[in-house]
């Protein structure tokens, strides 16, 4: 199968929050981990069920040994564009591809909750 990404991917895995839409905040913050991360997106397993398309925020933390001496967090919105069975399907699990739609770059707050 040939490759159709555009841009490189980081097997990295970081901390994210995720906070659903309004309407699902009753669910409060999600905290998951990245599979792997590029400029556009990231992809991460999470417990809660998930459709394609469901817009969400997101905060995630990037390690002090990829920015140096200070803390920094990406923060933004985005969607998701591939949900699917994962070998941890068996424990209720997906796989969530999601495309970065807006974002910002914070350094030595923490994340919001």
């Amino acid at each position: 199968m040939k490759e159709r990404r555009a841009t490189s991917r980081y097997n990295l895995a970081l901390p994210v929050e995720i906070r659903l839409a309004p309407v699902l905040t009753a669910l409060g913050p999600i905290l998951v981990e990245t599979r792997d991360i590029s400029i556009h997106g990231f992809y991460f397993n999470i417990a809660q069920e998930f459709t394609v398309g469901i817009t969400f925020e997101f905060s995630i933390v990037l390690a002090i040994e990829i920015t140096g001496a200070t803390q920094a967090y990406i923060s933004g919105t985005a969607r998701a564009v591939r949900v699917e069975e994962t070998r941890e399907s068996h424990s209720g699990r997906s796989g969530v591809g999601a495309l970065i739609e807006s974002y910002q770059v914070s350094r030595g707050e923490s994340l919001k909750r």
